[in-house]
């Protein structure tokens, strides 16, 4: 695990942000096998815990898989069993009825590192229009009602996602919402290869030191469950023996692998697979 101590760019990723060889109280971390990976879950239960890793109180877990680009169809589907079964756990422990589901894809579709949300809400199939034309025809689906939104980035819309997402819960008032969105991590051997599902909403641009509005309860009055795949790192983080003060007279950048084609559309068939798995309509 790397550690990098420019306060301009911090990690998406609990499990980065977590102190190595330390026990932090109000921390629990657990590590299991599964088939298609290593999940490491990771509970953030008091105060000094979310001073410890800089996030809040809530459920992060992590599954590490082989690169999404080399997985083949089989192994897609596999890994959005596992995403399924994930979030029904997370629903379940923080006593979330799924009746009707945002899912939010966030990012910039048109940039293949940030695309992971826009292309994951592409593979979610919605019912709530079923439900409010034919609801004798959604009864017999048995699934959540599910409505599927892309807001987009401000620099394309001049609105901020968490200003169109507060409308459009206005309008629907689901029971919970569903944020899908890249990540950055502090670990090249992350890329493309781990998603993280999270109890505590999503703050988009944190890990790369641009703040924007949180969509999470607090902003939004709703549950919000985040799930992210990592696909971009600083530059900074490969010029090792070179002072911070050094790098910063440069123009950091953002780099993501040379396969970040086939990692994002990998991590968008799991993502959205997952979600049609446990909630909608998988076919």
């Amino acid at each position: 695990m790397t550690e990098h101590t420019d306060p301009a760019f911090t990690s998406d990723l609990a499990l980065e942000r977590r102190r190595v060889n330390t026990d932090v109280d109000g921390i629990e971390y657990k590590r299991e096998r599964s088939l298609m990976g290593v999940w490491e879950r990771i509970t953030v239960r008091t105060e000094e815990g979310e001073r410890s890793i800089g996030r809040p109180k809530g459920i992060y877990d992590t599954l590490t898989l082989d690169r999404m680009d080399k997985l083949t169809p089989v192994e897609i589907d596999d890994a959005a069993e596992e995403v399924a079964k994930e979030l029904c756990n997370i629903f379940e422990r923080e006593n979330i009825r799924p009746g009707r589901i945002l899912v939010l894809g966030l990012g910039n579709r048109e940039l293949t590192p940030d695309a992971v949300g826009p292309r994951a809400a592409a593979g979610i199939y919605p019912t709530l229009h079923i439900s409010r034309e034919d609801n004798e025809l959604f009864e017999g689906f048995e699934c959540s009602e599910i409505a599927v939104l892309a807001p987009g980035v401000s620099s394309s819309s001049g609105m901020d996602a968490s200003e169109v997402t507060e409308g459009v819960c206005r309008m629907i008032r689901p029971d919970v919402i569903i944020a899908i969105d890249a990540l950055a991590s502090r670990s090249p051997e992350r890329l493309g290869t781990t998603v993280q599902i999270s109890s505590t909403g999503i703050h988009p641009g944190s890990g790369v030191g641009r703040h924007k509005k949180a969509i999470n309860l607090d902003t939004l009055g709703t549950p919000v469950i985040a799930i992210g795949v990592p696909t971009v790192i600083s530059s900074d983080l490969f010029l090792t023996g070179v002072p911070n003060t050094e790098k910063r007279r440069g123009h950091t950048m953002l780099v993501s692998p040379k396969d970040i084609d086939g990692i994002v559309k990998g991590a968008a068939e799991i993502i959205s697979g997952g979600i049609n798995q446990a909630f909608g309509i998988s076919y």
